[in-house]
């Protein structure tokens, strides 16, 4: 991958109506993503060669959602993964391009995270879930069921090293709520939210409260990949990719002996040096928000803010409008809707291509853009765009 520098574009996003019950099949909502992306690339179905998926056994699988588009593909493939799954798939896709295997990539995440399967618990056994997750039988048994109790224990460790506290986490809530107020498309579109009313909210598991976690939402994205020389002939200007560092993991040996330390410290690194940029050179950014403490841990490892200075760099509102770095502009998973992370790249690519020039939603002199994956502090990945 060291050598696809502006080589691919993203040409190509849209997603589905986002809800809390969509009364409809992930097919449906699939069909409804792709539809809308094919359109805003300006490309005829026929030309998309290559249909890709993600799923945590939650939707519909590459080959239908072909059919029922018409198409006859050269390649398919479903995975089963969740966060970082988009930024790997992008990169598959540019090496199934640059080996001939195809020309033009839909990559779609579709699923009822609300009303059908639902990461929050609902749907899921929690036998089979302590037998599938390496090391479950040592954490679910003792009470930490859920992700939300996994990943406090890690940011309670974190606050306790670096002097961060829940006020800091409640400026990542706040300020990704306040995007939200700009999209209309955002779940808590007109529901801002203070630190008063943060303070004010109970923790589900410490230090988290109901604002830390994502969202659970109905929803289909989509989005196309195809080479540059193809993207200069469509219709909107491209999202060009600088560098991916696909899917990196921290091995669980040596993970254990250092618990400070995440796939993102990795991560960051190598896609920067693919990019040949520096945080310094970022103007906006879509960082994994799963739960708050993610994205101040992610600050850190992309050297977006030091170690220690992560709080007071959110706190002086660096992630808002106008701030340094402004970050989830359309609310993120905090605020916005919830498909893994991919809703953030469509928003990463919308602002890299000045889709809201002229309103107050566009982040000004925006050309490159990062945006970051998490499955988990062992597992991560990340991208660069440019205009």
């Amino acid at each position: 991958m060291e050598n696809i520098k502006n080589k691919y574009a993203i040409v190509g996003v849209g997603e589905s109506e986002r809800s809390k019950k969509s009364g409809t099949t992930p097919l449906h909502l699939a069909l409804d993503a792709a539809r809308a992306a094919i359109a805003d690339a300006g490309l005829e179905t026929k030309e998309i060669d290559g249909f890709m998926s993600y799923s945590e056994n939650d939707s519909c699988p590459a080959h239908q959602l072909s059919t029922y588009l018409g198409v006859r593909p050269k390649y398919v493939k479903d995975i089963m993964g969740g966060g970082s799954s988009t930024e790997m798939l992008i990169a598959d896709a540019i090496g199934l391009i640059e080996t001939g295997q195809v020309n033009t990539v839909l990559i779609y995440r579709s699923m009822n995270g609300r009303s059908g399967v639902r990461m929050g618990g609902g749907g899921w056994d929690v036998n089979m879930l302590q037998n599938a997750m390496d090391g479950g039988s040592f954490l679910i048994p003792y009470g930490a069921g859920s992700p939300g109790q996994w990943f406090g224990l890690f940011a309670t460790r974190h606050m306790h090293e670096t002097g961060l506290t829940k006020e800091h986490l409640g400026h990542i809530c706040v300020s990704f709520y306040e995007h939200a107020q700009r999209n209309p498309k955002a779940f808590f579109y007109g529901k801002p939210l203070t630190m008063e009313a943060y303070h004010d909210t109970p923790d589900l598991s410490f230090p988290f409260n109901k604002h830390d976690f994502c969202l659970e939402s109905d929803e289909a994205n989509a989005i196309i990949v195809t080479t540059a020389k193809r993207a200069e002939q469509l219709l909107k200007q491209p999202a060009y990719i600088m560098g991916i560092a696909a899917r990196q993991c921290v091995s669980h040996a040596h993970y254990w002996t250092n618990v400070d330390e995440v796939a993102s410290d990795y991560v960051a690194k190598d896609v920067y040096k693919k990019a040949g940029v520096t945080a310094k050179d970022l103007n906006v950014a879509s960082i994994y928000d799963c739960y708050s403490w993610v994205v101040l841990r992610q600050l850190e490892a992309y050297g977006i803010a030091k170690r220690g200075e992560v709080g007071d760099f959110v706190a002086d509102g660096q992630l808002k409008m106008g701030g340094k770095l402004p970050s989830n502009t359309a609310g993120g998973m905090l605020s916005e809707g919830y498909t893994h992370g991919m809703n953030n790249v469509i928003e990463i690519v919308r602002q890299i291509r000045h889709d809201y020039e002229g309103s107050d939603r566009q982040v000004k002199d925006c050309e490159v853009g990062l945006c970051t994956g998490w499955a988990g502090p062992d597992i991560a990945g990340a991208m660069i765009l440019r205009n």
